[in-house]
């Protein structure tokens, strides 16, 4: 399976990264003496006033960084539309002060993901393949959340992310070349007119936008003079001509710079940014149309095309996979633990288990049926975990393959009691309360915990000497006896000593490894109302009722559109994320419905004049 390499980060100045990037498109050219008049003062005009984040900021995934995400603006602001982009809804949290728009104008960069799904769909799906396996690049289950937040994306190119971006296109260009009547649409042996047509389209499709004038002039002469004028064949032409188009910041950034005085995004911009949020991919034609005609400016319609868009297999396996990423569900493929059971079938049968329970859940119920849904997806591998004596299960369904639905016992419920969910934060030979703790708590509400000190760390360690053999519920007291430690640790404490009663891999289970009965009551925090529960399914029946969870998955689907959160991340006490809970309160509280509220709100269409508070 694949993983990320480290890549060092770019921090070199916002326009230095835009004129090597535009410079980039033209320089081929230039050394072969085929493309007169390509200046770098021409070609970085455009975005030179352009400010460019360096993908430094926090990751917002459960399983994605640690750090603090920035605090989002407040204010009273009813994200009026503006005249070439979509507004907000107006409607005013109780409890919200201050601003919700809390990004400035910027350019993004195309994750490798985007680049490489967009280059497919304007030139040929089958080449999709090819640049994903020739360039190891992640698939959807696999990428940062948000996407450009992994150590080899960034808001800037590296010299090495670069160095494949231009790969990328010198690759798009030997395809196009090699199958130029089955992509074209001008057969075998093209004319000129047809291939410089092919050129314009395609440029057009690739900026997702209307090409400029200028635009129009330098690729024409490119195609007639740098390149057929010193004698390039037309496949050759043909091929340097995708090369530069797919090597241009006008593909490679998508901008968020509006009307020079406006805060709403343009028409193109929003297609844009929608468009890559919900499939990872181009604006499709429906869209671009829509951005061409300035419907976009109207909620309702841009409502319809997100319910439009939700429907389709792209869309789905985008966010699907970006939910697997979040819950961080790829980190099975390194977890280690000692149990003859967790094998290589038992990682794998986990990780469909939760591919089955997001693609049914996230598009056939509520958003609280993520924590509380009794279904279960269940193979013979992982049958015996859920304590099913019979395979298939009496009543179970068959969904495909080995694997079948089933009614979770009376003790599951939702993710929170998913095997993979619990193997993932088990130690190597036994449970961990914080670890579970600590996942629920960052997962499912959005919040924090610093990592301790190493005064914190000298006194927990003084804790376990007190008592080696303490159970994990005594360890816990111990924790909440300790001002030092109590402090943080009754934030999270809770959740683990509810989930104690599974071990390692998720079975069952009434004592502990060394017999000890396991008390799964616990006194839940405040900020899901405190009180009493028995047990987990309490514990996840709360987290549902007081909304924080659903506010917490509002708040990332914000941060995973803006795909780079350094500028300024939405966090759970910002304007833009109690304006969508608001809003998402008066719907069905469908998965849909939450994406429909976030893709429709302000802070995804409009955007500040100076820097993200």
């Amino acid at each position: 399976m694949f993983s990320a390499r480290n890549e060092p980060r770019a921090r070199t100045a916002p326009s230095g990264s835009i004129r090597r990037s535009f410079w980039g498109a033209c320089a081929p050219f230039v050394a072969l003496g085929w493309l007169a008049g390509c200046s770098s003062a021409e070609l970085t005009g455009t975005f030179d006033d352009a400010r460019v984040t360096d993908g430094t900021g926090a990751g917002a995934g459960a399983g994605v960084g640690t750090g603090n995400p920035g605090t989002g603006s407040g204010g009273t602001g009813s994200g009026n539309p503006g005249q070439n982009g979509g507004g907000g809804d107006g409607n005013q949290a109780s409890d919200c002060v201050g601003d919700e728009n809390i990004i400035s104008k910027r350019l993004v960069r195309l994750s490798f993901n985007q680049v490489a799904n967009s280059i497919a769909t304007l030139i040929d799906q089958s080449l999709q393949t090819n640049l994903v396996e020739t360039f190891e690049l992640v698939d959807a289950q696999h990428r940062a959340f948000p996407p450009l937040q992994s150590p080899r994306e960034g808001n800037s190119f590296t010299d090495q992310s670069w160095d494949t971006a231009d790969r990328i296109a010198q690759a798009a260009g030997e395809f196009v070349s090699k199958n130029l009547d089955k992509v074209t649409g001008c057969g075998a042996d093209p004319t000129d007119d047809c291939a410089l047509e092919y050129l314009l389209k395609l440029a057009e499709r690739g900026y997702r936008r209307a090409l400029t004038a200028d635009e129009k002039a330098r690729l024409s002469t490119l195609y007639t003079t740098g390149l057929k004028g010193v004698g390039a064949s037309t496949p050759e032409a043909i091929q340097y001509g995708v090369y530069a188009i797919f090597q241009a910041p006008q593909f490679l950034y998508r901008t968020e710079f509006g009307s020079p005085s406006g805060a709403a995004l343009t028409q193109n911009e929003l297609a844009s940014m929608l468009s890559y949020f919900l499939t990872d991919n181009t604006p499709d034609d429906q869209l671009l149309a829509a951005a061409e005609q300035g419907a976009l400016s109207d909620e309702a319609t841009i409502a319809a095309h997100v319910e439009r868009i939700l429907k389709t297999e792209e869309a789905k396996v985008n966010i699907e996979g970006a939910m697997l990423s979040y819950f961080a569900y790829p980190n099975l493929e390194k977890q280690i633990i000692q149990d003859d059971a967790f094998d290589g079938d038992m990682r794998r049968s986990m990780y469909r288990e939760a591919e089955l329970f997001l693609s049914q859940t996230l598009w056939n119920g509520t958003v609280n049926d993520l924590l509380t849904s009794k279904k279960g997806y269940v193979d013979a591998k992982l049958a015996p975990v859920y304590g099913f004596e019979m395979f298939p299960p009496p009543g179970a369904k068959l969904v495909e393959g080995s694997f079948y639905e089933v009614t979770l016992p009376d003790n599951r419920t939702g993710l929170m009691t998913q095997a993979g969910f619990l193997a993932n934060r088990s130690r190597p030979d036994h449970t961990s309360v914080v670890g579970r703790g600590l996942l629920i708590k960052a997962a499912f509400l959005c919040t924090e915990t610093p990592p301790p000190d190493d005064a914190i760390l000298g006194i927990i360690e003084k804790l376990g000497e007190t008592m080696p053999d303490a159970s994990e519920r005594e360890m816990a007291e111990l924790r909440a006896m300790s001002p030092a430690c109590a402090e943080c640790h009754h934030t999270f404490d809770p959740y683990g000593l509810a989930l104690d009663r599974f071990d390692v891999i998720g079975r069952y289970r009434e004592v502990d490894d060394h017999g000890r009965p396991i008390d799964p009551s616990v006194t839940l925090p405040d900020i899901i109302g405190g009180g009493e529960a028995n047990n987990v399914v309490e514990v996840a029946q709360r987290l549902a009722e007081s909304g924080a969870f659903a506010k917490c998955i509002g708040q990332n689907l914000i941060n995973y559109a803006l795909a780079d959160v350094s500028a300024g991340a939405a966090n759970v006490d910002s304007c833009a994320v109690k304006r969508v809970a608001d809003k998402f309160a008066a719907t069905d509280g469908t998965f849909s419905s939450l994406v429909k509220v976030v893709a429709t709100s302000a802070v995804l269409s409009q955007r500040t004049q100076g820097d993200a508070q």
